[in-house]
């Protein structure tokens, strides 16, 4: 089973490009972010991220993820808009 905290820190790594930014964001270290990482591509079996250097690159595996990732996230709000609706 995925750890949803590694899919939100491999989310906001995509979207801010930056490990000590992502770091920041979540209020952790660096190098627990990059632990999140690995331990997400050990989960799944495949590299999602091609480090160069400060950069990163998308691998296919990463692109696809990160696609669930914001599908994850819209679903989750709408379900958080509508629920005091149920009531």
């Amino acid at each position: 089973m995925l750890n949803s905290q590694h899919l939100i820190t491999f989310k906001l790594l995509v979207e801010q490009e930056s490990f000590t930014q992502t770091a920041r964001s979540l209020g952790i270290t660096q190098p627990a972010v990059s632990q999140h990482i690995q331990k997400l591509e050990q989960e799944l079996g495949r590299v999602l991220l091609i480090r160069h250097g400060r950069k990163i690159e998308l691998t296919v595996a990463g692109k696809t993820l990160y696609q669930h990732a914001q599908d994850l996230e819209k679903e989750y709000l709408d379900l958080m808009t509508r629920w005091p609706q149920t009531a």
